[in-house]
């Protein structure tokens, strides 16, 4: 499928029909459409995407999203309407004449007013295939009238409308034929943009990437038809003559939609939150670019921040002034060194005099105690007397050349061995670690002090700029914009708790509803359904096992061989594995050495090239032949990695790739000339002041005009 043409008539910039073609031929598949900023690049981009989803796109759009979070999608719509044919529809037409178009309609009279209220975008596709439809063109357009408040959706095969559009529905058709919604994404983006996709670290992220993953690879269709097999096998069991068995179904399966329905409720319901937080935060720096411009650039985190600081010095200064003054007990002791020394000296020959005649008094006791219990051993003996006064005269002689005598010396100072062993730890102290130990603990109590003077400077500066009204006012506001995002992020949280509980309470009911639905009788009318439903069943579960093992590999695959051929570094990635749990999906990357990459850890250039490797892998996988449209090319990348890009992804990804670059910019004069042949054809818009059109360009003069 190809872009044939496209048309935007009264939308937003553009002023009357603006009609660009393009056309086949050759085998070259880019388009150029380039302009300055503000002449309309992404007001372009964004027109096709309100012409084939229309409310739709707030699921695409992250734009699209704030503007409807702002005023409604009525709002938003009614803005689209381009601005000059809205002065004319004001002076132009009398009000009474507004008024009544409004009551009654458009007359023959009035119908010149539609020039000034209506506007619409066209998209007409080539080498479209629709199944059992045999078609040449298919043209899609979306318009919407201010006066009536009327949106209409026109749908034409080959020219002329076809019974299958109106029978399913236009959004329907669209989202089975065209382009399904979930995955438009990926061929609708902002290059500059499209590396959150490298940052997807929520759950809902990780989901949404998953809703697509199983989209482009075909994966949710096969879900869709088991899950339609399963609840016409519930229909065959609520309608069983089995009563009460059928009621406990039913009251099961009403508890199982409502669970879904609350689920679905909170999903919204935290979208709205997310897209609150990102115009509150966006609110936040506009407040804070205002402060800065009032003279006080400081930030309540700010604030906050050298408080701590002030408070954490406070209580250093006290632990430290403590130290000192145990440091500064000591100081006696090392202030008169030479006395300290001759004190160690006195008290080490005191203490060994102690110690000699403590040793002493100890050895002669021990040898009275010997010589008391030999003699009553002795007295013991049965020998004569002279041979038992023989052995005790031999005995005493031995015990007497043993016996000591106490020195003479006198001890000055008496000393225990206590005192001593602390004395003589404190004179080690003093004379080696005491004074480097007080020397550093100084030099960081002076340290300290000066931060504590400095930061209580500070914030007495920032506390007298506050008295200021202007700055008051001003912070006043940014401060309740911030309690504001608090209160949001805590509900956020709260809902994702709140779901999280519901999902464990709806996985318990739908165990229930599997047990009870193969108990509940069926009538015999359904019972060959219900077995050929049961079957195929079987089968389509180990045809999905076979499927997503299938797409992954593929898919891992891809994204690595992409990744480096794209990359300045060679096999710089080893292995990449994606991990699909449920409706989450995680993409792991991981060196030759099989060592996780951590995609916050790459540069934003890397970052951009992994998310354009995923896209690419998943465009080839899926199959789907629709075109490419790429907001701000080459943003981030360096001169080699634009080259890769220019010469390997965009003349493969796609068989029409339409790129809005700024040129100078993200397109340079010599990427232009590695571009050219691959170039059909390049367009130029234009302002005239006060409106955009659009004008094509031959590809030489593209930078000259």
């Amino acid at each position: 499928m190809k872009i044939k043409s496209i048309e935007l008539h009264n939308y937003r910039l553009y002023k009357g029909i603006n009609k660009v073609v393009f056309p086949n031929g050759n085998s070259k598949n880019l388009y150029l459409i380039s302009g300055e900023n503000g002449f309309g690049k992404t007001t372009f981009l964004h027109s096709l995407l309100w012409c084939l989803y229309g409310r739709l796109m707030a699921d695409i759009d992250e734009s699209f999203r704030k503007e409807i979070s702002n005023g409604g999608y009525n709002s938003s719509v009614i803005n689209n309407l381009n601005h000059i044919c809205r002065q004319q529809l004001n002076t132009e037409v009398t009000q009474s004449t507004l008024a009544k178009i409004k009551k009654q309609g458009y007359s023959v009279d009035t119908e010149f007013v539609k020039e000034w209220s209506h506007y619409s975008v066209s998209l007409e596709f080539a080498d479209v295939l629709i199944p059992s439809i045999p078609c040449q063109s298919l043209k899609i357009t979306r318009s919407y009238d201010i006066l009536l408040d009327e949106e209409k959706v026109d749908i034409l095969i080959d020219g002329v409308p076809n019974e299958l559009t109106a029978e399913i529905g236009y959004e329907i058709f669209i989202n089975d034929f065209v382009l399904n919604k979930d995955i438009a994404r990926f061929f609708f983006f902002d290059s500059e943009k499209i590396v959150s996709l490298a940052e997807t670290n929520t759950i809902e992220e990780k989901r949404k990437l998953c809703s697509a993953y199983n989209e482009v690879l075909g994966v949710k269709k096969y879900e869709d038809l088991k899950k339609n097999l399963e609840n016409m096998r519930l229909r065959f069991r609520r309608k069983s003559d089995d009563v009460d068995s059928r009621n406990k179904l039913n009251s099961l399966l009403s508890k199982q939609k409502s669970l879904n329905e609350t689920i679905a409720e909170q999903e919204q319901q935290t979208a709205n939150f997310d897209s609150q937080l990102i115009l509150l935060r966006k609110e936040g720096e506009n407040l804070q670019m205002q402060l800065l411009r009032e003279g006080n650039g400081t930030t309540l985190e700010e604030l906050n921040r050298q408080e701590a600081v002030l408070e954490t010095t406070r209580k250093k200064d006290t632990d430290y002034k403590q130290q000192l003054k145990q440091f500064l007990e000591y100081a006696p002791f090392a202030i008169s060194g030479k006395l300290l020394q001759q004190t160690k000296v006195q008290l080490e020959r005191d203490f060994n005099i102690l110690q000699s005649q403590s040793d002493v008094r100890n050895q002669n006791s021990l040898l009275l105690n010997i010589k008391t219990e030999m003699q009553q051993a002795f007295e013991d003996i049965t020998v004569s007397q002279s041979n038992k006064k023989l052995l005790i005269d031999s005995f005493d002689k031995i015990i007497s050349k043993y016996h000591n005598q106490a020195t003479g010396e006198a001890s000055l100072l008496s000393v225990s061995k206590e005192d001593f062993n602390e004395f003589l730890a404190l004179y080690s102290n003093i004379t080696t670690t005491y004074r480097i130990e007080f020397e550093h603990l100084a030099d960081d109590y002076r340290k300290n002090k000066q931060i504590m003077e400095r930061t209580a400077r500070s914030i007495s500066n920032m506390q007298s700029k506050e008295n200021d009204n202007v700055i008051k006012f001003i912070r006043k506001q940014k401060n309740e914009s911030e309690q504001k995002i608090a209160e949001l992020e805590q509900k956020i949280r709260q809902l994702h708790e709140e779901r999280g509980a519901i999902n464990k309470e709806l996985a318990v009911v739908n165990r229930q509803v599997s047990e009870l639905g193969k108990k509940v009788s069926i009538d015999d009318s359904d019972s060959k359904k219900d077995k050929v439903a049961e079957q195929l069943i079987s089968e389509l579960n180990t045809f999905l096992v076979s499927l997503k093992k299938e797409k992954k590999s593929a898919l891992e695959r891809r994204i690595k061989t992409t990744m480096n051929n794209l990359m300045h570094k060679t096999d710089f990635i080893g292995k990449v594995d994606v991990v699909v749990a449920d409706d989450i999906i995680d993409i792991n990357l991981y060196t030759a050495g099989g060592n996780i990459i951590k995609k916050e850890s790459l540069s934003k250039g890397e970052q951009q090239l992994y998310a354009t490797s995923l896209l690419k892998a998943l465009v080839e996988e899926s199959g789907i032949q629709f075109p490419v449209f790429i907001d701000s090319p080459l943003q981030k990348f360096d001169k080699s990695h634009a080259n890769k890009i220019i010469t390997e992804f965009y003349p493969t990804v796609s068989k029409q790739v339409i790129l809005f670059p700024l040129l100078h910019k993200e397109l340079t004069e010599s990427e232009l000339e590695t571009m050219k042949p691959f170039v059909h054809s390049a367009y130029l818009l234009k302002n005239d002041n006060s409106y955009s059109y659009i004008q094509q360009v031959d590809i030489n003069n593209l930078m000259k005009v």
